[in-house]
């Protein structure tokens, strides 16, 4: 426990106080990092925009279906972390809206998350017609519905699956999480398996 303690003490000085010693080169890579991210968010930092279509089913409520629409934006790893990284690590930031059905509510219901995921690419779509990649990550998710068990509409939404893209498309399997990671004891998650295809628009820019 003491170690556990001195550890967290250690991480909070190296997070907090690191940044704050001038001159020093946490500062620097603070600064750094702070600059790309706003270039992230006021779309400077090069970039693949795609946009995609995803259709899941729930294999624990086997009659949950969901349709959503996504906006993506892919950037190589160094983009916006600036070290070094393999080549084809790259960091995806999607948007996505949707609708859900099933016969525990009635009607359609709208879906809408926000996802941050690692993709690595086994190869250069520039040099292969087929490139093969994984990609992982979480995010939030809002449901305009909750099934028996669940405590709450605003979830976290561990994604993780593969698939193939060329230049100007994609094709990926997911498996597809929600639950509230533990936040209230009335945490029965969902699982669901998603196909979505999409299509990068243009160049990079």
């Amino acid at each position: 426990m003491l170690l556990r303690s001195a550890a967290l003490i250690a991480c909070w000085l190296g997070l907090l106080g690191g940044p704050l010693l001038p001159g020093s080169s946490s500062a620097r890579a603070q600064e750094s990092l702070s600059n790309r991210w706003l270039d992230v968010l006021r779309s400077r930092a090069p970039h693949e925009t795609a946009l995609g279509l995803y259709a899941g089913r729930a294999y624990d409520w086997s009659d949950l279906y969901f349709f959503l629409a996504s906006w993506q934006a892919l950037y190589d790893y160094e983009t916006i972390w600036g070290h070094r990284a393999p080549e084809g690590l790259g960091i995806r930031l999607e948007a996505d809206l949707g609708v859900a059905t099933g016969t525990e509510f009635s009607g359609e219901r709208i879906v809408a998350s926000g996802n941050f995921l690692a993709v690595y690419e086994f190869g250069a779509p520039q040099n292969s017609k087929v490139v093969p990649y994984v990609e992982g990550g979480v995010g939030l998710i809002y449901t305009d519905f909750q099934r028996q068990g669940q405590a709450y509409r605003v979830n976290f939404n561990p994604v993780a699956g593969f698939g193939i893209r060329n230049r100007t498309t994609f094709l990926t399997l997911r498996l597809h999480h929600l639950s509230n990671g533990g936040l209230n004891d009335d945490n029965r998650g969902i699982n669901s398996v998603v196909l979505g295809f999409g299509v990068y628009l243009g160049a990079p820019h």
